[in-house]
């Protein structure tokens, strides 16, 4: 794995706040060449960037609820080939959860799973919860969820990226 240069995180943190720019902003707003910041940023999606998006205001899109569904799952209690498919099929059947936009494994208040999904509205949040809780039966003993209203809920820091751009420069 190649090791960050100032640049790097430059660039970086540039990208986070606005990943619509060209290489040639990039480099004005940096104070670099234009190959400098072409040469670097491609060395960074190969290495660092997951990929590009945009961030949409999800409650005037058409989703009313962000969950974050803690869950206890029996996997610490697993070895050898058990947990390793026991762990596939966790993330089989997340992958195929077209709202969740996180899924991680993690330790604290007796959790040890957490997921971040977004919902259209109850109904939908409560298939979801229902299928997890049925087709991960195996695998999760509990979980919680924590629930925030998109569209009506108010909004203390909206979510966004260009928060972390002043963090390491």
């Amino acid at each position: 794995m190649k090791e960050l240069k100032p640049i790097d995180y430059k660039i970086l943190f540039e990208l986070m706040k606005d990943s619509h720019r060209s290489d040639r902003q990039l480099a004005k707003a940096l104070g670099v060449s234009q190959p400098t910041v072409t040469r670097r940023r491609a060395m960074l999606e190969e290495n660092f960037i997951e990929g590009y998006t945009v961030i949409p205001k999800f409650g005037q899109i058409g989703f009313e609820i962000a969950a974050i569904t803690f869950l206890k799952s029996k996997l610490k209690y697993a070895t050898g080939e058990e947990k390793t498919q026991a762990l596939q099929k966790m993330k089989e059947w997340f992958m195929k959860q077209t709202n969740v936009v996180l899924a991680l494994d993690g330790r604290g208040m007796g959790w040890d799973t957490v997921c971040i999904s977004l919902h259209e509205n109850f109904e939908n949040f409560a298939g979801f919860i229902r299928a997890l809780d049925s087709e991960l039966s195996d695998w999760v003993v509990e979980s919680q969820t924590f629930n925030a209203d998109l569209k009506g809920g108010i909004v203390i820091k909206p979510f966004h990226l260009k928060y972390l751009a002043s963090t390491k420069q």
